[in-house]
């Protein structure tokens, strides 16, 4: 039994448990509602690049916690469940199992996205009269990375784990850390250097600490696609009030999704590799 079994039956799975349409539904509704905000505020620019920016704020905490929801039972649940011996008895390496368990949810996730998004848009369009190609298609792909990096940090998770509880904890912990608090440490460490609160310009090393999240790294990226929409809208460079070092560019906020999407697969698949299932 190869990976792309193993992809194809998670799938299909999710099919028939409804969550693909469960996140279809949630992702069309909240991202709606969300960016049509601009036209609500009156003291806010009520365009669609407002909206789409309001949309990416929301997506950086709505997406870990859809992602992480969706995959960190993938293999913890199976092998509380006992089905995880019955699977590794077709003979898959247990390698093959977390990629296959990993491109499936990630596939899920993924779909929901784009089909929940794409119907988001068409919201956006009968409000505002139009949405930008670009900006918007960037905004979608970009969530879309956000939703594979969170389910690689669940996927990480389920392998390393051996319970439901132990999962679901350590599942809350990194929505906790990684989405909802992790701001709290460059503005702790800002505080602290400088006696203040951030002002409207920052070091760039805030802006680094920042972007060191999967969210943080997504919310850089976002800006940056908007911008090239429309040259007006600030980047995080706006931020720095000076030079722009290497370590704050767009390709640096990439590579930092790119790791928390492999490093904790290949830290669950290695404390996975190394547990004892009987």
């Amino acid at each position: 039994m190869n990976w792309l079994v193993i992809a194809r039956k998670e799938f299909d799975d999710a099919i028939r448990s409804r969550l693909l349409w469960g996140v279809v539904a949630f992702v069309a509704v909240l991202v709606s509602l969300t960016m049509l905000v601009p036209t609500l505020v009156p003291v806010l620019d009520a365009d669609v690049l407002a909206g789409i920016g309001a949309a990416s704020e929301f997506a950086a905490m709505l997406v870990p916690i859809l992602a992480l929801v969706a995959a960190y039972l993938a293999i913890a649940g199976e092998r509380e469940s006992g089905s995880l011996r019955l699977l590794l008895g077709l003979e898959p390496s247990r390698g093959t199992v977390v990629v296959g368990k990993f491109v499936g949810r990630s596939v899920v996730v993924v779909a929901g996205l784009v089909i929940g998004f794409a119907l988001a848009g068409m919201v956006a369009v009968a409000i505002y009269g139009s949405v930008p190609p670009v900006a918007f298609a960037s905004l979608v792909g970009l969530t879309a990375i956000l939703g594979v990096a969170f389910v690689g940090i669940a996927i990480g998770i389920s392998a390393a784990t051996a319970t439901r509880s132990r999962a679901m904890t350590l599942g809350v912990s990194a929505y906790l850390g990684l989405a909802l608090l992790w701001d709290l440490l460059p503005q702790g460490a800002y505080l602290v250097a400088t006696g203040a609160p951030p002002g409207q310009t920052v070091p760039a090393w805030f802006v680094f600490l920042q972007g060191l999240s999967p969210s943080g790294a997504y919310s850089a990226l976002v800006m940056e696609s908007i911008h090239l929409a429309d040259p007006s809208y600030p980047t995080v460079a706006a931020t720095l009030g000076g030079t722009t070092p290497f370590y704050v560019q767009w390709w640096a906020f990439a590579l930092v999704l790119v790791f928390w999407t492999v490093v904790p697969l290949v830290g669950g698949h290695f404390a996975f590799s190394r547990t004892d299932l009987n």
